[in-house]
């Protein structure tokens, strides 16, 4: 069984093209982006009262339905199709797939940095903070008192 760093450098070196990905996300951020759509062109649908029928009866699509999907259609291709985007896209795409992510190993032992670091922070920030409330609220008051 392969480990998770020889399982990283299996996907780096499957040379997927970057093309092939990009065409994955525009089809699922297409999807999210229609799903958001239907839902918004239904509520507006009932803010104004328009007419809402259902035209597909299986699928219990509406006329607002229709209307969100091919406006999310419509922007995913024109966004796909841009050249400006499109080549962003590929060159996003490329620089993923040089990507070399951490082991698990590598992971938690980052993690438990972070967590003793922010303790020690925390517990040394608490010290500072009590010193600085007694120094200036019970100390300085009882020895600016005896002056």
């Amino acid at each position: 069984m392969a480990t998770a760093s020889e399982a990283s450098q299996q996907a780096n070196r499957s040379a997927i093209d970057p093309k092939r990905l990009v065409v994955i996300f525009y089809l699922l951020a297409g999807i999210i982006l229609a799903l958001f759509m239907e839902r918004v062109f239904g509520v507006l649908w009932a803010r104004f009262g328009w007419s809402d029928p259902v035209l597909i009866d299986g699928l219990d699509w509406k006329v607002s339905t229709l209307v969100g999907y091919l406006l999310a259609v419509g922007l995913a291709l024109a966004t796909y199709l841009h050249p400006r985007t499109h080549s962003l896209s590929i060159e996003v795409a490329s620089e993923m797939m040089k990507v070399t992510w951490p082991t698990w190993q590598e992971t938690r032992t980052s993690t438990m940095a972070v967590v003793v670091a922010s303790l020690v922070a925390a517990v040394l920030l608490f010290f500072i903070d009590t010193v600085a409330y007694n120094l200036m609220v019970e100390w300085l008051p009882a020895v600016w008192g005896k002056l």
